[in-house]
């Protein structure tokens, strides 16, 4: 049985996602991340209590990636986001200091690539590192 069938002009694969799930490598590498998150979150709380509402919602968060079970592609591609997104966010507020968020970050992002199998696509992993990298530049550089 042939797997593949032709597009237009490239090979696509005749693979669906229904009936797939996140592997259980790949969950436990989004549960650490996620878990590692909270920790910064309490942290935060007990160093400034004052900017406890920052930490709550960079907290906050890392959860969509637990609810995309069913979905493994999206679940790649939501882990490559926000872990990119976090781990911006951790440089830029490390005044505040959001760098608690480092390990979290790097989590996602291994979460990300850990399956072989369900990786984001090559567009992703390049189009999503600059275009965080263009909104915090943007967002820094504002007057």
């Amino acid at each position: 049985m042939n797997a593949f069938k032709r597009g237009v002009g490239v090979m696509v694969a005749d693979v669906t996602e229904e009936g797939r799930q996140v592997s259980a490598r790949q969950r436990s590498w989004i549960v650490a991340g996620v878990a590692a998150a909270g920790c910064a979150v309490f942290l935060g709380f007990l160093i400034g209590p004052l900017l406890g509402g920052h930490f709550l919602i960079s907290g906050w968060v890392t959860i969509p990636p637990l609810f995309l079970r069913d979905q493994p592609g999206a679940c790649a591609r939501a882990c490559l986001l926000i872990g990119t997104g976090l781990l911006a966010w951790s440089l830029i507020g490390a005044v505040l200091c959001m760098f608690l968020f480092l390990p979290a970050a790097l989590l996602l992002l291994v979460a990300a690539f850990v399956d072989p199998g369900n990786r984001p696509g090559a567009r992703w992993a390049v189009a999503t590192p600059l275009a965080v990298a263009a909104f915090s530049a943007l967002l820094v550089l504002s007057p």
